[in-house]
């Protein structure tokens, strides 16, 4: 099957980073792993850690934790009965929650050391978001090691290269041309051009999407690649607009996804509207399969789709 003219020409507009009146600012978001000391006397600022339905979210602490006679957890977990999994062992704990969470919700968790030093306890505010979720939480309750200082250091170093690059190349991309010319002065076109990938029939789609997938096409530049979705909003439903979206390979490995484009909101009236998510990705990185998950801010609503490759 060829891929649409339509469909080449907004994958186009958004390789070479053309602005658009819905598009969505990326979240921060930094997946690596986060460390957190917690003071000697409590603050009442209790910490926030995001979870998501289906997410392992696993906190590692310097201590071990408290358990009763009987040699079980006390681990305090509001809405315990919502998680598939909540796993205490000596000094971890890992949490997996279920659907019946809803993105927004707020959950409260307290832990109890077992040696009684100051802090005795650790309380933490779980925050429910639809694709997020922190992989690894180090709890330090002593003073933190220096390799761990090391790899802060190293993380944010590497996040702040990221924005610069980021920087850069969207400041090149608006002062530059527009077309086929913006592509090659933004150093997206190579000699191969643009690839494009029909995946209509290839993809496997959630049971659980607020929308009806239509045509799925994906394109790869010299260092950017995009998936072009058709999509339509079942009617009843309410307008869909799109708060961000995440590209995860079967390794976990995610891409730096820039802004969605989206030309408004998605109505329920039985029209098609195309959103295009665009990352940063070099030809070794794009190797998929990919996971596409887009969501909605507020309302939990979800968008799945599997077995995204790119040319």
């Amino acid at each position: 099957m060829p891929v649409s003219y339509s469909g080449v020409l907004v994958a186009l507009t958004l390789l070479m980073g053309t602005a658009a009146s819905a598009e969505v600012p990326p979240a921060s978001w930094n997946a690596g792993v986060r460390q957190l000391e917690l003071p000697a006397e409590p603050t009442g600022n209790e910490p926030e850690v995001h979870i998501s339905p289906g997410v392992s979210t696993m906190l590692a602490f310097d201590a071990e934790l408290l358990r009763d006679t009987e040699g079980k957890d006390t681990v305090a977990v509001e809405k315990r009965e919502s998680f598939v999994l909540v796993d205490a062992g000596q000094t971890t704990l890992r949490l997996v929650p279920s659907d019946m969470l809803k993105s927004g919700e707020r959950l409260r968790l307290v832990v109890r050391f077992k040696d009684g030093a100051a802090p005795a306890g650790a309380a933490f505010t779980l925050v429910v978001h639809p694709v997020r979720a922190e992989r690894l939480l180090e709890v330090y309750r002593a003073m933190r090691t220096a390799a761990s200082y090391q790899r802060e250091a190293k993380e944010a170093k590497a996040e702040v290269q990221r924005c610069h690059e980021e920087l850069e190349h969207e400041r090149a991309e608006r002062g530059g041309p527009g077309g086929i010319a913006g592509l090659i002065a933004a150093g997206q076109m190579d000699e191969q051009g643009v690839l494009a990938r029909v995946l209509t029939e290839a993809v496997t789609k959630s049971p659980g999407n607020a929308l009806v997938t239509l045509e799925v096409y994906s394109y790869r530049g010299a260092s950017r690649i995009a998936v072009n979705l058709a999509m339509e909003n079942p009617r009843g439903a309410q307008p869909w607009t799109t708060a961000g979206a995440l590209l995860t390979s079967r390794t976990g490995m995610e891409l730096k996804v820039l802004p969605v484009w989206q030309r408004g909101p998605i109505e329920a009236d039985g029209k098609r509207q195309h959103i295009v998510v665009e990352a940063s990705a070099t030809t070794q990185e794009a190797q998929g399969p990919f996971t596409l998950k887009l969501w909605e801010a507020g309302t939990g609503r979800t968008v799945t789709l599997s077995g995204i490759s790119f040319p």
